[in-house]
């Protein structure tokens, strides 16, 4: 198999892995439409195609069998979201819009496939796979009496300026089984590590003063397992499935402070959902390769997706969790080579809003709610060994609005019912551009 050295390669993975995981905002929920420039220009359509290592092992690490050589891939993706946020009270006589500050993120993403003289090929994927994070500035009131509500100091009854920044990264090694030359199964381990920091933190219950601070990053580590299969039913046409467990997370902690200064210490546990896909690859021609892939993502069993509303404590209300429902996610993708060396791609990505109308007041911190996108890219070999992938993806813009709801303060209606005459309006497009270098071995 020449050259290629597994025990030297898996190390350097994960060094780089770690250096590199930034915030990430993701396109499916708080799921990454893809992995990857390869996959991502394909709209994440992966569970039934064997085109790059990244997009394999982490869609179905049953393909990899059938990727045709081994190989090793180094990709980073620039990621470049705008998000904004309008509320509103006594039916819009008060109202005030306050912008993000962007912040770009970089994505890492790495991966390798060891194909053996046996039946066995093994794989790793080292890849950013989801987050959330917003900046919004504290408000005030001026003279012409508008401004955002959200946005004054928790003594009056806002939450001030607004901050959250989760990261999400998730090493996978695996190994995958060619039953026949037609069929292959695979199982992958999920090792996760994971960085959460909001503020003001709602989810802990707050004193006389307000909610405590959480801007200092809590970290937690979390573990998972795959496995998929993929079955060639002719020549030209691919089935694939692929199931990927809960990710178990350990609890985020923070030592921290309420406004007036007296400590606080919480706990918060945030896991990763459980995601069921189904992919068909078909090529109607040689050189021109179709996929297609549906997945359903489980939020409403995922702890701290789940829980929503506030909960009533003796000091006062907090925020039982984000109140998300569960969603599919259709990817379409197309690739074509056009001659030997260069190879373009487009795909499509679609998937349902995971926050209902009466969350997104809970959801300022974690607007998710973007539902379509367009994705291209290409690919260049500059030489038979050595590729150059790019991608670019625009998520639409997509605005969700909601009312406040009461937190059973006096004034207001019974905990968890709408406020009258308020409303919250979250917005969040995307912008993306990432490139991927694939050596592949003799």
């Amino acid at each position: 198999m020449g050259s290629f050295n597994l025990n030297r390669a898996m190390p350097l993975s994960v060094v780089l892995a770690a250096m590199s995981a930034g915030s990430a905002w993701a396109t499916n929920g708080h799921v990454l439409h893809g992995v990857g420039a390869v996959n991502q220009s394909m709209g994440g359509a992966g569970i039934a195609t064997a085109i790059d290592a990244t997009g394999s092992n982490f869609n179905n690490v049953g393909s990899i069998s059938f990727l045709e050589k081994s190989s090793i891939e180094f990709g980073a993706e620039l990621f470049m979201p705008e998000r904004s946020y309008t509320a509103s009270a006594y039916n819009g006589a008060v109202s005030g819009t306050l912008d993000s500050k962007t912040r770009e993120a970089v994505i890492p993403s790495f991966a390798l496939v060891y194909k053996t003289q046996t039946p066995w090929t093994f794989g790793f994927s080292a890849v950013g796979i989801g987050g959330f994070g917003v900046d919004y500035p504290a408000d005030q009131a001026n003279a012409s009496g508008q401004f955002n509500p959200l946005g004054l100091p928790q003594s009056q009854n806002g939450f001030g300026s607004i901050y959250s920044n989760y990261q999400l990264l998730q090493l996978t090694p695996s190994v995958a089984y060619q039953i026949n030359q037609d069929w292959s199964v695979g199982l992958g381990f999920n090792l996760d590590w994971a960085s959460l920091s909001v503020d003001p933190w709602p989810a802990t219950t707050p004193n006389a003063s307000g909610y405590p601070s959480g801007s200092h990053s809590a970290s937690a580590w979390g573990q998972g397992f795959t496995v998929g299969t993929l079955y060639k039913v002719l020549p030209n046409l691919s089935l694939g499935l692929s199931f990927k467990s809960p990710q178990w997370f350990n609890d985020f902690g923070w030592n921290s402070q309420y406004p007036n200064g007296a400590p606080a210490k919480y706990t918060f546990r945030l896991d990763y959902p459980l995601i069921v896909g189904a992919g068909l690859s078909y090529k109607p021609v040689e050189d021109l390769t179709l996929a297609a892939d549906l997945k359903w993502i489980n939020y409403r069993n995922t702890e701290g997706f789940q829980e929503k509303n506030f909960a009533n404590a003796g000091s006062g209300p907090y925020v039982r969790g984000f109140g998300w429902e569960d969603i599919w996610a259709v990817s379409l993708g197309a690739q074509y080579k056009l001659n030997s060396r260069f190879t373009l791609r487009a795909g499509y990505n679609y998937s349902d809003n995971p926050i209902p109308s009466n969350q997104q007041f809970f959801n300022v911190f974690a607007p998710a709610i973007v539902q379509h996108h367009l994705t291209a890219g290409a690919g260049f070999n500059v030489t038979p060994a050595l590729e150059l992938n790019v991608a670019y993806y625009h998520a639409f813009e997509n605005t969700q609005s909601g009312p406040f709801i009461s937190n059973g303060g006096p004034g207001y209606p019974a905990i968890n019912q709408a406020v009258p005459g308020t409303q919250i309006t979250n917005r969040l497009s995307e912008d993306s551009v990432s490139a991927q270098v694939v050596y592949r071995f003799e």
